[in-house]
C-alpha cells in the first residue's frame, strides 16, 4: 500500500491502517464520540499556526517528508503541510480524522487511522517526525520513540512537545480529581468538564508532565538534542483550564478566546515556570555490527 510515495507496512490484516469511510461506521452511536465531534467542529480553524504548532513549523526543515503522529483534528498539520513537501498524518481517533480530512485540503497530506504497536511505515522513510502533546497519552513511550527512530532517516529531525514538569504543573486539569478532589467536583457540577478531562480524572492515572531530562532519557543514544524551549505559563494554564471547564452560555466564543490566550502565552519562554516544553532532536546515524548497534557519525 502506498501513501503519496511512502511505503506502508503492517504485520497482520487486523492492524492494517483504515483510510476509508467504513472505518468510522458506528462512531456516531457513542455519546462521547458525539461530544468529541462537536468540540472539534467548534474549535477555531485559524490561518496561522498556534502555540506548539507554530514553534514546530519554525523548526521544521523546508520541503521535508514529514510524519505527524497524533494529528487529531488537524489543528497543526494543516500548517505544517505548507512547509513540508509531503505529510503522512496518523491518529487512532476515528472521530477526529474525518474532521481533519475536511479541514486540511491538500494533496500533499495523507491521513491514516492506525492503532497498532508498530507504525505501518518503511524504515528511514521520513526527514522529520512531529509528536505534539502526544507522548503523555502513550502507555509504552519507549516503544513509540523506538518507532520514531526507525522511520526517521539518519540526520532527520524529531520535534516533540509535552506538558512540562515545572513550577506550574499543579494547574493540570487532568490531575485535578486526584490532587484537589473537592475542587474538581465543585467545578464539574457548575461547569461540566470536557470529555478528555473526565477521562483522565476518572482513570486515576497521573497525567505525565515531563522534565527535559525525561525527554533526553527517552531519546537515548538514537538522538542528539539540538533545541529546547519551555513555553507558556500561568496564562496558558488558566486558559487551558477554561477550555477544560467551559461555561455553556459562551459556546464557540469562549473556545476561541481560550485558544487565542494559550497561543499568545506560548510565544514567551518561561524557563522553569513554563507549562509546556518543546524539543528538537536530531536522528543519529547508526550502523549495525553483529547483534549490537553503535554510533558512527552525525549527519
Amino acid at each position: 500500500m502506498m501513501i503519496q510515495g511512502t511505503e506502508m507496512r503492517s504485520r497482520s490484516p487486523a492492524r492494517r491502517p483504515s483510510t476509508t469511510a467504513a472505518a468510522y461506521d458506528g462512531v456516531s452511536a457513542d455519546p462521547i464520540a458525539e461530544e468529541k465531534r462537536e468540540f472539534h467542529e467548534r474549535a477555531p480553524s485559524l490561518p496561522i499556526a498556534l502555540d506548539r504548532g507554530r514553534v514546530a513549523k519554525q523548526w521544521l526543515p523546508e520541503r521535508c517528508r514529514l510524519l505527524d503522529i497524533g494529528c487529531g483534528a488537524g489543528y497543526h498539520v494543516r500548517h505544517l503541510g505548507r512547509k513540508a513537501a509531503r505529510v503522512v498524518a496518523i491518529d487512532v481517533d476515528r472521530v477526529a480524522l474525518p474532521i481533519a480530512r475536511r479541514r486540511v485540503r491538500s494533496r500533499r497530506v495523507s491521513f491514516v487511522q492506525f492503532d497498532g504497536e508498530r507504525l505501518p511505515l518503511a524504515n528511514a522513510s521520513f526527514d522529520a517526525v512531529t509528536l505534539l502533546d502526544v507522548l503523555e497519552h502513550v502507555a509504552d513511550r519507549e516503544a513509540l520513540v523506538a518507532e520514531v527512530a526507525r522511520v526517521l532517516r539518519p540526520g532527520g529531525v524529531w520535534i516533540v512537545s509535552t506538558p512540562y514538569q515545572g513550577a506550574v504543573r499543579w494547574l493540570s486539569p487532568e490531575n485535578m480529581a486526584r490532587d484537589y478532589p473537592r475542587l474538581f467536583r465543585a467545578l464539574d457540577r457548575v461547569l461540566p468538564a470536557r470529555f478528555w478531562v473526565r477521562s483522565h480524572n476518572a482513570g486515576g492515572a497521573r497525567h505525565k508532565h515531563f522534565s527535559c531530562g525525561d525527554l533526553e532519557a527517552l531519546a537515548g543514544e538514537s538522538f542528539r538534542k539540538e533545541r529546547i524551549s519551555r513555553r507558556g505559563s500561568f496564562i496558558y494554564a488558566l486558559a487551558y483550564l477554561g477550555l477544560c471547564f467551559p461555561p455553556p452560555w459562551f459556546g464557540r466564543c469562549w473556545t476561541s478566546a481560550c485558544f487565542a490566550l494559550m497561543a499568545l502565552d506560548y510565544q514567551i519562554p518561561y524557563g522553569r515556570f513554563a507549562y509546556n516544553v518543546i524539543v528538537q532532536f536530531r536522528r543519529q546515524s547508526l550502523q549495525r555490527k553483529g547483534d549490537s548497534e553503535f554510533r558512527v557519525s552525525l549527519v
